[in-house]
């Protein structure tokens, strides 16, 4: 009996069994992809701000009202089951969170309301946090993006403040290979592991029902005056005497905690703060530089997890492209040479740490240059975008979100 071609059968035998199982198995994780949809949303969750919260503010520039959801975002009430509308995540600090205006003049609520009155089926989440920088942001994508699933996330990067608060050194994410060959093959399945690690995290972060937290606009002027005086005690003589060389009206409202107290004391300990970071050959801005592209490209790697993508808009800082605003800083403490009006400088390094993290770069600088002669689009000691402000950025970034929609 003739056995010389049994080895190489077998071999061919062995070789087609194991393709099969293969491609059954993609096949397999394809059709687990379809029938999967997003989980649906936990009843609580303290995404960023304690559920339910309300908060109320009056300062010497502006008042308004905080209502916080109950996944702990300033924004409407959302369904527990993800709709099909293409889902954005707006994340950023004060200036997207909407300090000093009603939730519907923030620009996340102008901007989606623009866009659906155009005919795009579009929904935009704001997950802004005062005080905060690429940190936080980094942070926040790490829990929001496989919680609230989006199609893309728009980091709202405050065009001084931000690159210069980019952070501690940090290494630039890797994955391993064997994992990321893994998702590549088997998105559906990694996609479900996922999801299971996830829902054991939210379940560890859920809260129970409880009644909403609520401070009044007193409540808060009290909090604020705390902290101003605690400044003043704490200022050293130099420091004091930047102090006392205020004009009245701006050392009275911080006192009576009508005035941010944080803006003052950063001006009383660095009042040359607006002038860094604005040449990217310089060697500290090179340490931002990198520090920034380092949380981006951890935002992209969670990104890349979920085929979201993510792209950052330079939100402009009055100084940089106000008269009115450069002034009025000047009046809280701070250097402003009118140089200030005229750098590319901090958008130059906003953009060379998107570049080296892969990411989407977008400014509206110059649109808002365009009007710096406007004294109504910031707040006069405050310094925040007031609405008309925050409905310029909307004119200016419109066009570019609805290139991103049509991609």
């Amino acid at each position: 009996m003739n056995t010389s071609g049994t080895p190489v059968k077998n071999v061919l035998l062995a070789v087609v069994s194991i393709l099969f199982v293969v491609v059954a198995s993609v096949c397999a994780d394809r059709m687990l992809g379809f029938l999967l949809r997003p989980p649906n949303l936990p009843d609580t969750v303290e995404l960023i701000f304690p559920p339910f919260a309300e908060q109320h503010f009056k300062t010497i520039d502006f008042e308004y009202t905080a209502n916080i959801n109950s996944i702990g975002i300033r924004d409407r009430e959302l369904p527990r089951e993800r709709g099909d509308a293409f889902r954005i995540l707006a994340i950023g600090d004060s200036y997207t969170y909407g300090w000093g205006v009603a939730q519907e003049e923030t620009w996340p609520h102008l901007l989606e309301a623009q866009l659906r009155e155009e005919g795009h089926n579009v929904e935009i989440l704001n997950l802004g946090k005062p005080g905060t920088g690429p940190p936080f942001y980094a942070e926040l994508a790490e829990r929001a993006i496989p919680l609230l699933r989006p199609d893309m996330v728009i980091v709202g990067m405050l065009q001084g403040n931000d690159l210069r608060d980019a952070g501690p050194e940090t290494a630039m994410p890797t994955t391993e290979d064997f994992w990321r060959g893994f998702r590549r093959i088997y998105p559906s399945i990694a996609g479900m592991m996922r999801d299971m690690q996830r829902e054991r995290v939210e379940e560890s972060q859920t809260h129970e029902k409880m009644p909403p937290q609520v401070t009044t606009s007193e409540d808060n002027r009290r909090w604020t005056a705390n902290a101003a005086a605690k400044f003043v005690e704490n200022m050293k003589d130099e420091q004091r005497a930047r102090f006392e060389a205020l004009e009245e009206k701006v050392k009275t409202a911080f006192l009576e905690g009508s005035l941010n107290p944080y803006m003052i004391d950063l001006a009383i300990q660095d009042p040359e703060s607006y002038t860094k970071a604005t040449d990217p050959e310089d060697p500290w801005t090179k340490v931002c530089i990198d520090r920034a592209a380092a949380r981006f490209a951890a935002m992209k790697a969670v990104a890349n997890k979920y085929n979201c993508g993510v792209a950052v808009v330079v939100i402009p800082e009055g100084p940089y492209v106000n008269t009115h605003a450069l002034k009025n800083m000047a009046r809280v403490g701070y250097v402003m040479p009118e140089w200030l009006l005229e750098t590319d400088g901090v958008d130059q390094s906003i953009l060379i740490a998107c570049e080296k993290a892969g990411v989407s770069f977008f400014t509206v600088t110059e649109q808002f240059r365009e009007h710096r002669e406007d004294a109504e689009l910031y707040f006069e000691l405050d310094g925040h975008p007031t609405v008309k402000g925050n409905r310029l950025f909307v004119e200016a970034i419109k066009p570019v979100i609805k290139g991103l929609l049509e991609k």
